[in-house]
């Protein structure tokens, strides 16, 4: 046997002692926990988690994902500016999701879901947001005046979000190609549905009016194709288009004929579903209505008997012209358009008392006023006229009055230089 150093090992046994008293201690300190077969078995896959956590955000919401029920919507009556901001800028939602909210309303307009809605979608739930939050306090104001006329016409009462998509709800609303109002009527197609069109009134401005002949469109189209969204594309593109999509086509429903009609009606539905979609269920992904200033919606409307005078009314309810023509949308001038005895104006609702307790000093003061106009119109020089003869032209009748040939072409309403024998020509401003 070798020697062992005594001194040696008893250090050794010292220190083993001291390792197992310490480890001792540290166990004692971990509380315990019973793992059992599906705790170990979700343990096990953990690594597999992990790797997927990067991926997990490009994947659709699946339908079991979510709990509608656990979700409290937020209040309808807050107001905020604040955007919500989405990941990967995209709407979450998919086919079944989409679904699960269409069948929760009723509605009779064909709520379809593919790549085209959902690019809407996106486009007006992220990048169009600030306005979609104005267009849900808006609508408060807006969609009870069109959800009565829908009802009298026996329509769906959704197609008051096509207004949205039309105007975003404003009256004066204009487009590049002489579309205006809330519903977007070009001056023929107006015409055609007895909406005035002249120097000082334009119907088509009129929320009431043009929302009649709106309907009144929209349920001819629905009865010639017998399919919502096809009366949808008429509305925007014409029914030319439609019946020529129909023909190139061979089909009669809305997507069938979808690849022959023009880009901006390939749109135009879409977009119609994606903000019906949206207005019903923007509270759903955290969207608040945005504040806006009421005070061009909360109007009364009052008769105005024929003679009164427009800037009079407005100096007496304390108001400017332009804040009483802002409220009367359909009216051009500083003149109420009077159709036979009297005429519809609509003045702020907190006014409304004070317009009908002031009315002998509204017919008084306009009477007086109508004299004065009288009066100043009589002094001024009639204009003078010359009927044009055979020979002349613009430069020589101009020379011969002496006159400029703009005054002339301007005074006569001539944009090129074409006149004719007999024609009365304004000589004088």
């Amino acid at each position: 046997m070798k020697f062992i150093n005594h001194s040696l090992l008893n250090y050794f046994v010292l220190m083993i002692k001291y390792y197992l008293i310490l480890l001792t201690f540290i166990i004692s300190s971990i509380p315990s926990v019973a793992i059992d077969k599906d705790s170990l078995s979700t343990f096990n896959k953990s690594s597999e988690t992990i790797k997927e956590e990067s991926n997990i955000s490009n994947l659709p919401i699946e339908f079991e994902d979510i709990s509608l029920n656990n979700i409290d919507p937020l209040p309808k009556s807050n107001f905020s500016t604040e955007i919500v901001t989405f990941e990967h800028n995209e709407v979450p939602v998919d086919y079944k999701l989409f679904k699960c909210h269409i069948n929760k309303i009723d509605l009779e307009v064909q709520m379809d879901y593919n790549q085209h809605v959902k690019r809407q979608i996106d486009f007006f739930g992220i990048r169009w947001q600030s306005k979609l939050k104005q267009m849900i306090t808006r609508s408060a104001y807006f969609f009870p005046v069109y959800e009565e006329i829908l009802s009298s016409y026996e329509m769906p009462l959704e197609l008051k979000y096509l207004s949205i998509i039309e105007s975003g709800l404003n009256p004066f609303a204009g487009s590049h190609v002489g579309a205006i109002g809330p519903w977007q009527f070009m001056p023929a197609t107006a015409r055609i549905f007895d909406l005035t069109i002249n120097k000082s009134i334009d119907e088509r401005r009129s929320v009431l009016k043009s929302t009649h002949a709106a309907c009144t469109y929209l349920k001819q189209m629905h009865k010639q194709y017998g399919d919502w969204l096809v009366a949808l594309a008429a509305y925007n593109c014409g029914p030319g288009n439609v019946r020529k999509a129909m023909r190139y086509s061979g089909k009669k429903d809305f997507w069938g004929i979808y690849d022959y009609l023009p880009r901006e009606t390939q749109n135009y539905v879409p977009k119609y579903i994606a903000m019906t979609y949206l207005m019903n269920f923007y509270d759903e992904y955290g969207i608040i209505p945005a504040p806006i200033n009421s005070i061009e919606f909360d109007t009364e409307s009052v008769y105005c008997k024929k003679g009164l005078d427009f800037s009079i009314i407005a100096n007496k309810l304390g108001i400017s012209d332009q804040e009483l023509l802002n409220l009367n949308p359909e009216i051009k001038t500083s003149k109420i358009p009077f159709d036979l005895d009297g005429y519809i104006l609509n003045i702020p609702r907190d006014k409304y008392d004070e317009f009908y307790n002031c009315q002998d000093e509204l017919i008084k003061e306009s009477e007086i006023k109508a004299e004065q106009i009288r009066i100043e119109e009589a002094k001024k020089p009639k204009p003078k006229y010359y009927y044009v003869r055979r020979g002349d032209c613009l430069p020589i009748i101009a020379r011969k009055f002496g006159i400029s040939v703009s005054n002339l072409k301007s005074w006569n309403n001539i944009k090129g230089s074409l006149i004719y024998p007999n024609q009365r020509l304004r000589i004088s401003n």
